[in-house]
């Protein structure tokens, strides 16, 4: 087994305003990040497992499970944290990567073993989901039509063959936004898949309020009667 999973974790939480980063926040039961980390733990895909954080936030990660894993401090940018994590890999003994924001935290194991079948016949397999909505872009004070069929959202995690990732990041800039963006930028082949609807990027405090909320409901449940023999519910 030859793969790593990196989480980051790296960022200032700006657009979530408030004085715990994101990252640390409880969302169902538990910190946002240690979702991503169990996950991948216990998946059992993984040889190693690095979590990438701000130099700012090292007491916020003390007081998670954080174990069998290695803590990297980021950079300034999510391109120097993606980097940082992945300069700390041995290229020797990881052939595969997957790189994962610490703000999603509902992807499925069946998504991650989807993107590693894939790895073994592309270098950059990236999971996707369409719009519904009509789509326009706004030039110079005119407003255009965008044809939806051709537009897609990217998700993560993405996955990369580490040699081929580490060759794209030597030409990393600060305004790529996730890593497939630098298979793009150079003319790079890419595999697009099928991502998951549930899959969402928790960005404000309102997208915690809505993908945190508990859900209930009614249930029943039969038992056989045994003559002479005494039937307790708890």
């Amino acid at each position: 087994m030859n793969n790593c999973f990196i989480i980051l974790a790296g960022g200032k939480s700006k657009r979530f305003n408030s004085n715990n980063p994101k990252s640390y926040h409880i969302f169902k039961g538990k910190p946002l990040i240690q979702h991503s980390i169990d996950k991948a733990l216990k998946s059992k895909l993984f040889s190693k497992i690095v979590i990438v954080i701000n130099k700012n936030h090292k007491h916020f990660i003390k007081k998670i499970n954080t174990k069998n894993t290695k803590i990297v401090i980021g950079g300034n940018t999510r391109a120097d944290s993606s980097f940082n994590g992945i300069k700390s890999l041995d290229k020797n003994k990881i052939m595969n990567v997957l790189i994962h924001d610490a703000a999603r935290p509902n992807f499925s194991e069946k998504l991650l073993k989807k993107l590693l079948k894939e790895l073994k016949k592309n270098k950059c397999v990236i999971p996707i989901t369409k719009t519904n909505d009509s789509v326009k872009i706004k030039k110079n004070a005119k407003v255009f039509n965008l044809d939806r069929n051709n537009i897609f959202f990217t998700q993560t995690p993405q996955a990369f063959n580490l040699k081929k990732l580490l060759k794209m990041q030597n030409k990393k800039n600060s305004k790529i936004t996730d890593d497939s963006g630098l298979f793009i930028s150079n003319g790079e082949k890419i595999k697009l898949i099928n991502g998951e609807l549930t899959n969402n990027k928790i960005t404000t405090k309102n997208d915690m309020k809505i993908y945190n909320q508990l859900k209930y409901g009614l249930g029943f449940d039969v038992h056989r009667l045994v003559p002479n023999k005494k039937l307790t519910l708890v």
